[in-house]
């Protein structure tokens, strides 16, 4: 979104105008509209959004909490430089968490969580033809949050989502490599039948060699760009 356009809150997508916020800036900063090191003026950002300073404050927090943002004192917030080894560390984590979530609810998953698993699937391959990369991105996260909420231990869930919005720059791999998308779809189709089958394990394989080529493929970039 250019500077001076305003966006008014859509109050049916998000719980609250932070939320909305949150979600927004975290955009910018993912897709490079917001670059490392560039300043978060409040007031340029409630311009734009048509907000109050209030949300954006509690938007920088989050963001920050995060790793996204950089908050210093007499200086205020800034985009925090992309991390590397953390990111890396972050996805190795996350991999294997994620793995066992999938074998965790393997021998839980319901027919209609299922069904939600097979729309999202709808949504994402409707989004592949139309190249819609990044809504796609967002999807993919629904579709395995959907997954992993199925498995009966909440703190492995709750620190798999706290995890996914500390790592969500591995989201641009299906913006900057949108070539990886029909594979991705693939993957994301054989996890549902392997679900289907109640065979949790192949599952889990599929899913923990999806994370380690996406995140390969995510870091590639990132090293070519940096030279």
């Amino acid at each position: 979104m250019s500077d001076g356009v305003k966006k008014e809150v859509d109050a049916m997508q998000f719980n609250t105008k932070s939320d909305f916020l949150y979600e927004s800036l975290k955009d910018e900063i993912i897709e490079g509209k917001l670059r490392s090191g560039e300043r978060i003026i409040i007031s340029d950002v409630a311009k734009r959004y048509n907000v109050s300073p209030m949300p954006i404050r509690e938007a920088i927090n989050r963001l920050q909490q995060d790793g996204f943002v950089e908050v210093k004192p007499h200086v205020g917030a800034r985009v925090a430089p992309f991390d590397p080894e953390r990111h890396k560390e972050l996805m190795l984590i996350r991999t294997e968490l994620e793995a066992l979530a999938v074998r965790l609810s393997a021998e839980h998953i319901d027919e209609e969580t299922l069904q939600k698993l097979e729309d999202n699937l709808k949504e994402m391959e409707e989004c592949f033809k139309t190249k819609n990369n990044k809504k796609y991105g967002k999807l993919n996260r629904e579709f395995h949050l959907t997954l992993y909420g199925a498995n009966p231990y909440k703190i492995l869930y709750e620190l798999i989502t706290s995890l996914w919005a500390r790592s969500e720059f591995s989201r641009g791999v299906f913006e900057r490599n949108p070539e990886r998308n029909e594979t991705s779809l693939a993957e994301h189709k054989a996890i549902v039948e392997a679900l289907k089958n109640g065979d949790g394990e192949k599952a889990a394989q599929i899913l923990r060699k999806q994370k380690i080529e996406a995140t390969a493929m995510y870091m590639k970039h990132y090293e070519e760009s940096m030279q």
